[in-house]
């Protein structure tokens, strides 16, 4: 059985996969996600059965660097299961968490949107306001979702083919930026996405 690291409230936030301690007395410690996590000695302590606990903040109000390092650890869980069950997605992940989205009553179910704000949503640290997020930084990206075209228009190739570029480009910014950690590039980018995707989207129905 696999040995955890676990926050300063004994929540797992992975399985040890390898321990290295430096020559100046820190510990490197990664886990089965891939992430490789860098602690003081007074940052972290371990229990007779070889797991490792992050020790609490030394001063009221005031977070270390080992709790700031385990906030990260705790969003970069990675994805271990996908359920599609329409109008729901579900994303089970690593950590033991799960988040749940469902699309409106006048939205058409899909799931690559789905998963898409499931993964928004974690990035929002599970919160029913992610979508709000999301509003904030569309509006910041300066793209805006098109009205519906008019009825019996032709489809533009052209478009099609400016918005499939736009949405592989934002779409690999999306995975860098998820890759990284960086929550807010996270969103940015994928609002981007769900914006050149609605762009196209309504250019195949018209």
């Amino acid at each position: 059985m696999a040995n955890k690291l676990c926050d300063s409230n004994k929540r797992v936030i992975g399985n040890i996969t390898d321990v290295v301690r430096t020559v100046d007395g820190e510990t490197m410690i990664t886990l089965d996600t891939g992430h490789t996590f860098q602690f003081k000695s007074y940052d972290i302590y371990w229990d007779k059965g070889h797991n490792c606990f992050i020790n609490k903040p030394y001063y009221p109000g005031t977070l270390n660097t080992a709790h700031a390092k385990a906030a990260t650890a705790m969003n970069a869980a990675v994805i271990k299961n996908v359920i599609f069950a329409p109008p729901a997605t579900i994303v089970y992940w690593s950590d033991g968490s799960k988040t749940v989205v469902k699309c409106s009553e006048k939205d058409v179910f899909d799931p690559e949107k789905g998963l898409a704000m499931a993964i928004a949503k974690r990035c929002g640290g599970n919160k029913g306001s992610y979508y709000n997020e999301i509003q904030n930084w569309v509006k910041k990206s300066g793209k805006k979702y098109p009205g519906k075209p008019a009825a019996g228009k032709a489809v533009d190739l052209d478009v099609l083919k400016k918005y499939s570029s736009e949405a592989n480009k934002d779409f690999e910014k999306f995975l860098s930026a998820a890759a990284s950690n960086n929550r807010s590039g996270t969103l940015l980018h994928l609002t981007a996405l769900v914006a050149d995707l609605k762009i196209l989207e309504n250019e195949f129905n018209k």
